[in-house]
């Protein structure tokens, strides 16, 4: 045993900090294990830059899978029940946390190193996925595709999302699209400028997070949407969703204007909504609020119309229902003609578009002032 006196600063003992708690503390255990590292066998490297890259692999990718069970930072978990908590978390999006566990930030700078590293951790960990790219060496250089081939579905669509995050937020590239075979996904990229840097980009939450709203909400207030399903579901969904504006105006005895729903919701004014955008979005919100039970639409171009089915028996609720919504086409300047029997709402906006000054509502046998 020979001893030194061996002179570290602040950073160096930060940079050993891994291998102090994987040696328990062990600070000259620790230097040993960096001297092992960058001190590979003669005839497998034979250079100092040999040596410096095989250190960098190996912070880079993990041990085997034994040493990562016996440390504790793995476990094992029959497939079943893998894919049971992805699948029970489809449409949520992965924390950020989960995903750089998965892969290292700090580790990964170009697309090479991410497609050797991913496909090291998908044979390590057996998941059988190989994974190639369409790309130059940067990140931002030529980067277009990436494969994903073979493997289970469900641990094939995790990897997927996890690369797709970890590119969304260190890269600024986003996922414009999703081409999912029998055996393999395909995911395109483009590059996108993001404006918050803590946001995933716009296509990634699309394609991987359409429920992660739904799962953040009630994870924030779950006694309140806990009681909620509880009502609309013994009520079978027929309950009316209000917010407190439009309530207290029906209260009031007020016709109420809804056409800040469709403003908020398309984030722009309603005379800027196109009538081929306005009529889906008309029945999303409608519907969703339970106001009516069914919308259809026909969207063709020049004999667009719409088909409201409720089932109000009062028909004066039926003509407040009807002036609820001319109200609103009224607003956006689209000239129809309304007619209703029983339980069925018409909307016709065929009629030939005029300027502001002739976008009116058009009644036949029907006077709702």
């Amino acid at each position: 045993m020979i001893r030194k006196n061996v002179s570290l600063d602040e950073d160096h003992l930060q940079k050993l900090q891994p291998l102090l708690e994987k040696n328990g503390g062990n600070l000259s255990a620790a230097i040993r294990e960096v001297i092992d590292l960058v001190s590979p066998p003669s005839e497998s490297y034979g250079t100092p830059e040999g040596g410096s890259e095989n250190f960098r692999k190996k912070e880079i990718f993990p041990e085997t899978r034994e040493q990562l069970i016996r440390s504790g930072e793995f476990v094992t978990i029959s497939q079943q029940m893998m894919k049971w908590l992805i699948r029970n978390n489809a449409g949520k999006l992965i924390d950020e946390d989960v995903v750089y566990e998965l892969i290292n930030p700090y580790l990964i700078t170009t697309i090479p190193e991410l497609e050797e590293y991913l496909n090291h951790i998908s044979k390590l960990l057996g998941w059988k996925i190989k994974i190639s790219t369409s790309c130059g060496e940067n990140l931002q250089n030529g980067f277009k595709s990436m494969d994903f081939i073979g493997g289970d579905r469900d641990l094939r669509e995790f990897l997927v999302e996890a690369v797709c995050i970890f590119l969304s937020r260190r890269e600024g590239l986003d996922a414009e699209a999703l081409h999912r075979k029998s055996n393999s996904i395909t995911v395109y990229f483009r590059h996108f400028v993001r404006h918050d840097m803590h946001e995933v980009t716009p296509g990634v939450r699309k394609l991987f997070g359409p429920k992660d709203i739904l799962y953040r909400e009630i994870e924030r207030k779950p006694a309140f949407w806990i009681t909620l399903a509880e009502l609309y579901t013994k009520f079978n969904y027929r309950r009316v969703n209000l917010d407190k504006d439009l309530f207290e105006a029906l209260l009031a005895g007020k016709l109420p204007d809804i056409t800040k729903y469709f403003e908020i919701k398309a984030d722009r004014s309603l005379r800027e909504i196109p009538l081929s955008e306005l009529l889906p979005l008309f029945k999303h919100l409608v519907v969703a609020s339970q106001l009516v039970y069914d919308v259809e639409i026909c969207a063709e171009k020049g004999k667009e119309s719409i088909k409201i089915r409720h089932d109000y028996s009062d028909e004066n609720v039926v003509l407040k229902i009807i002036q609820l919504f001319s109200n609103l086409f009224e607003a956006g300047l689209h000239r129809f003609s309304v007619t209703y029997v029983s339980k069925l709402i018409m909307f016709d906006f065929s009629i030939s578009e005029g300027s502001e000054q002739d976008a009116v509502k058009v009644c036949p046998g029907l006077d709702l002032y």
